[in-house]
């Protein structure tokens, strides 16, 4: 290839071949097509709004305005995702039970999938306890004697939370002896639960299955651990929580509902239980296509290596997500990230809301997943 160059000295031209060392390559190209766009306060005039404005600026909210316009996909894509929903961190003291809440109430969501802590700190408000805001220091040891639990800033009642505790063990102890998914208990419990507002009650109303992998370590682990041992030292059958009961299930959805999405608040076992739920089914035998849609709010750093800081790229190595997907990250305090994210969501609501909820019969979906599984 050569080139033409002026000769500066003489005016005239000469041709001389081209060192690839020596290529310029234009930067107004492909890297100057989208420019940054500065936020205009005096053109916003709602959350959603906001969060389209910051798709045009930098850093985390770039990134935060990513993460709407990828739900917002989720819940118009006609095909109708199946979106999974991953609730850690203390989200249910932290003032985020409504949103929670609505999000199932209004099917902006399709599975959930939670500690147990979260779920236990919701009943705890169906049967009657508050959390308060810790306006001034109190010594841990003294709260202690006072019977006062705390969680950051935040205090909750103990009393109450025994009162829960007996709650979980009559329910649990009035259950047919024999096994059980956390799907089907928090069904069976949410319709023992009066409250227009709780998660549980409402996911039970709306048959919105609630998974809980970890559900030992909880306080409605450890009720259902104690009613486990006075019934069996009475000579009696318990009921038992069978996490592999929760691994048929879940598997039977992303089996029957092959597009699907990931909403990760924070990360810890949901994310990872629901990430999981693709490799699961190739090894049972019957593979799924990997999630096309993923967001994730965290505050968790990918450089120390954890699960909950990792980026979502990292799971396409394990097949979990697709090499195609849509997905973005938010290095966000949830408590800020995901109240804002739905708002922005419910003030489009008209354009989804026709998806409504999903439709699921768990008789069957159990039968046709364990032959599947029992195939391999």
């Amino acid at each position: 290839m050569k080139v033409e160059r002026n000769n500066s000295h003489s005016g005239s031209k000469y041709v001389a071949p081209i060192n690839s060392s020596e290529i310029q390559y234009d930067p107004r190209g492909d890297a100057f097509k989208h420019p940054v766009k500065h936020y205009d306060t005096a053109r916003v005039r709602s959350v959603s709004e906001a969060l389209e404005a910051f798709n045009n600026t930098s850093f985390q909210s770039r990134n935060f305005g990513r993460c709407y316009k990828i739900w917002m996909n989720m819940l118009t894509d006609p095909d109708r995702p199946i979106i999974f929903f991953g609730l850690s961190g203390a989200m249910i003291p932290g003032g985020m039970r409504r949103v929670v809440r609505d999000l199932i109430a209004f099917h902006a969501i399709d599975v959930l999938v939670s500690t147990g802590a979260n779920l236990s700190h919701d009943l705890y408000e169906s049967l009657g306890g508050r959390h308060y805001m810790a306006h001034h220091h109190i010594d841990d040891p003294t709260l202690r004697k006072m019977r006062i639990d705390r969680v950051y800033d935040t205090y909750a009642d103990d009393v109450k939370f025994t009162e829960t505790d007996e709650f979980v063990e009559t329910f649990a102890d009035s259950l047919e002896p024999r096994n059980y998914s956390s799907r089907e208990l928090f069904q069976l419990m949410g319709e023992r639960v009066n409250d227009e507002y709780g998660i549980l009650s409402t996911a039970a109303r709306e048959h919105l299955p609630v998974f809980c992998p970890a559900l030992a370590d909880s306080s409605i682990g450890m009720a259902l651990t104690v009613q486990y041992l006075e019934r069996t030292k009475k000579g009696g059958i318990p009921m038992v929580y069978s996490p592999m009961m929760d691994n048929v299930e879940i598997m039977s959805l992303k089996q029957r509902f092959t597009k699907s999405g990931v909403i990760f608040i924070g990360g810890g076992t949901p994310k990872n239980y629901i990430q999981q739920v693709v490799p699961l089914a190739e090894i049972a035998g019957t593979p799924v296509p990997p999630h096309k849609y993923a967001i994730q709010v965290t505050t968790d750093d990918a450089k120390w290596g954890g699960l909950s800081g990792c980026e979502l790229p990292e799971s396409q190595s394990w097949g979990k997500l697709d090499p195609k997907a849509e997905s973005c990250t938010v290095s966000l305090d949830a408590t800020i990230g995901l109240p804002l994210l739905f708002t922005g969501i419910m003030e489009h609501y008209e354009e989804w809301k026709q998806r409504g909820r999903l439709s699921v019969d768990w008789d069957q979906e159990v039968q046709t997943a364990a032959p599947l599984a029992r195939k391999r």
